[in-house]
């Protein structure tokens, strides 16, 4: 179903306009659903600066310049809208934002959310702000009753190692994320996943853990991308001690910021192997890309582009 509903971005098969709104729409996984929903009139894309906008490029439905937290941007951005896609990068005050975006979309008659989450720990740590941010956030719209709820709930993002092309190019990929295998996902089967979900003609809900096909760890992810670069790619573990933080605080970012990433890296590091997910086979009806195929098709490029 879901395949035809994307070839087909039209009205939903009863004539009615179903209006949806993608908020971070230039984000990791917004900028894939965007590319999938970019020929659909029906659909709204909210974006924070004129250059996020910029960097979407045309699309058949509107583009709405907006400040998440601001309570007036919200109301415009959800009027007349039907679904949701609910995302917020990691921020103070992440939780706050989301649960005011969605609060403002069911007064304004949304009935159907899906909110990128993130996968549960296997084992019990340390609380992090990151994914304590999303389960503050579930808990909340699970609260207000939101009438169709899917949560996805992936593993970590292949695309996040792009921000290491240059180092990658030279033969070297840091991580600190720890020894421990993971099933890393790549953003195009959640954004795939995300836009079956919204375009569904039936109700929908749930929650979906997303990974990859098998776990991996970070050093067999060098090997991956070695395979590409065409060089050996060596794996530097990186521990996210006070070091590390002081040296991302020296690049601009905010200590409050830098603390949750290391709380969530030691969260990584503490957890031998994360769970396989099996919400991309159950809703698109085909195995989640691999490591390989990333490399393929997305590093490559990436590369190339450099």
């Amino acid at each position: 179903m879901a395949g035809s509903l994307l070839a087909d971005p039209g009205a939903a098969p009863d004539d009615r306009v179903v209006k949806i709104l993608i908020t971070t729409a230039a984000g990791s996984v917004g900028r894939e659903l965007t590319e999938l929903l970019r020929r659909n009139p029906d659909v709204r894309y909210l974006v924070r600066s004129d250059r996020s906008a910029a960097s979407l490029g045309p699309v058949a439905g509107r583009i709405v310049r907006g400040d998440a937290g601001d309570p007036a941007d919200v109301r415009a951005a959800v009027d007349g809208v039907e679904r949701l896609y609910l995302a917020h990068p990691y921020c103070t005050g992440q939780a706050e934002v989301e649960i005011g975006l969605a609060r403002a979309a069911l007064e304004a008659g949304v009935t159907r959310i899906v909110k990128l989450g993130a996968l549960p720990w296997r084992t019990a740590g340390e609380p992090d702000p990151v994914t304590g941010a999303h389960e503050v956030v579930v808990d909340r719209l699970q609260a207000m009753g939101v009438p169709e709820l899917t949560v996805l709930r992936p593993d970590r993002f292949l695309q996040n190692f792009l921000g290491q092309i240059d180092s990658i190019a030279a033969g070297v990929l840091a991580d600190p994320g720890g020894p421990g295998s993971r099933g890393f996902i790549d953003t195009r089967d959640i954004a795939e996943v995300a836009a079956a979900k919204l375009l569904a003609e039936r109700p929908v809900g749930g929650q979906l853990p997303l990974s990859g096909p098998e776990r991996v760890t970070v050093e067999a992810l060098a090997g991956e991308f070695g395979a590409v670069v065409g060089l050996p790619v060596r794996y530097r573990s990186v521990v996210p001690d006070a070091d590390w933080q002081a040296r991302l605080v020296r690049t601009g970012l905010s200590a409050e910021y830098v603390a949750g990433l290391a709380a969530l890296y030691r969260n990584y590091r503490a957890e031998a192997e994360s769970e396989l997910g099996t919400g991309v086979q159950a809703v698109l009806g085909r195995p989640p890309r691999s490591a390989a195929d990333f490399a393929s098709d997305v590093l490559a490029g990436a590369l190339t582009r450099r």
